[in-house]
């Protein structure tokens, strides 16, 4: 058994679904390879995580659609739009079919809690390593697809010295707090929030260069992660990963990076627990050290969230990433 017809082996006959959640095996299954390298422990994580998880199975009958619009935001359709998906693909180079879908709907990156763009980061991670995991690119297309769902961009941008101060008022902002404080969902405050045209003025994104809109927004999100272990804001980072691990797909990088801001920025919003305060990071421990303890993880965030922090630090030298990977693991013992 190698990685390609492991992953391939397990995601070919369930869907992207347990229930209302997401199943997760196929992108820990690369993200655990990836720390490790051994297929051994691989093959035990799975072999446990299908004991313990019910994950949804594909349906054999489904309706055939001739559209990608057909399919949008339908979760119910993802086998059709897998079908269509691999008709596409083999018309057309697969990664070019990536780059046509993720540039038509790149207001669609943070659907289900950015889990469907991760999905396609993980997928052509992949693929660029065995050709043999085109499939899981293809269903990875038919995910971020069938689960979009619309967020925004702000279109005021602030130097990234300005960060933290700009955030500050928009967590202080008494018209917020209100829909912040509100028993509503995480979906329904996303949406008051981008229906809210003061908030959609004053929200920001960084001005300048990939380094600096990635190092601005990490400013936020950093502290945010480290002073709450929010699930959501963890998901904000690796989202954050899958974009510039996809940046060579998108025609206009910077303006997804921009959009990555605003809705890593609204998303967090979202949250009663925000808190972006600066703490003592200091850490000694080397990076080998934390992957090592991650991978005894059998939390699928946990192993997910070490590998795509080490790719990011490996870009933009944040030591911080190492930090917030370790206090993950710290917290599971």
């Amino acid at each position: 058994m190698n990685i390609e017809k492991l992953i391939n082996r397990d995601a070919e006959k369930h869907a992207p679904y347990i229930g209302r959640f997401i199943n997760h095996l196929p992108m820990t299954q690369f993200a655990l390879f990836g720390i490790t390298d051994d297929i051994n422990k691989v093959e035990n994580f799975t072999e446990d995580y299908l004991k313990k998880t019910s994950i949804d199975k594909v349906k054999e009958k489904y309706k055939q659609v001739n559209s990608l619009e057909a399919c949008l935001g339908e979760r119910e359709l993802y086998e059709s739009c897998l079908d269509l998906i691999r008709g596409m693909s083999n018309q057309e180079d697969i990664e070019e079919l990536v780059g046509l879908v993720l540039n038509k709907y790149p207001l669609g990156l943070s659907s289900g809690i950015f889990h469907t763009i991760i999905r396609v980061s993980y997928a052509i991670e992949g693929y660029k390593l065995d050709k043999n995991l085109k499939p899981e690119v293809e269903r990875a297309l038919a995910y971020y697809i069938t689960g979009y769902r619309e967020g925004d961009q702000f279109k005021r941008k602030i130097s990234k010295e300005d960060v933290k101060a700009e955030m500050i008022k928009l967590m202080e902002s008494v018209e917020f707090k209100e829909i912040r404080n509100s028993d509503s969902s995480l979906g329904g405050k996303l949406k008051q929030l981008y229906g809210n045209k003061n908030y959609m003025d004053q929200g920001f994104t960084i001005e300048g260069n990939e380094e600096d809109k990635v190092k601005g927004i990490l400013q936020i999100l950093i502290p945010a992660y480290y002073n709450s272990n929010n699930i959501i804001t963890l998901h904000c980072i690796t989202g954050l990963q899958a974009v510039v691990t996809l940046k060579e797909y998108f025609t206009n990088y910077e303006d997804v990076l921009d959009i990555h801001a605003t809705t890593a920025i609204t998303h967090i919003l979202t949250q009663k627990d925000l808190d972006i305060t600066v703490k003592n990071t200091k850490l000694e421990k080397s990076w080998d050290e934390v992957l090592e303890e991650a991978s005894k993880s059998k939390d699928i965030h946990t192993i997910k969230f070490a590998y795509t922090n080490k790719k990011l630090d490996d870009l933009f030298s944040e030591r911080d990433l190492k930090y917030v990977t370790n206090k993950r693991v710290e917290l599971e013992k």
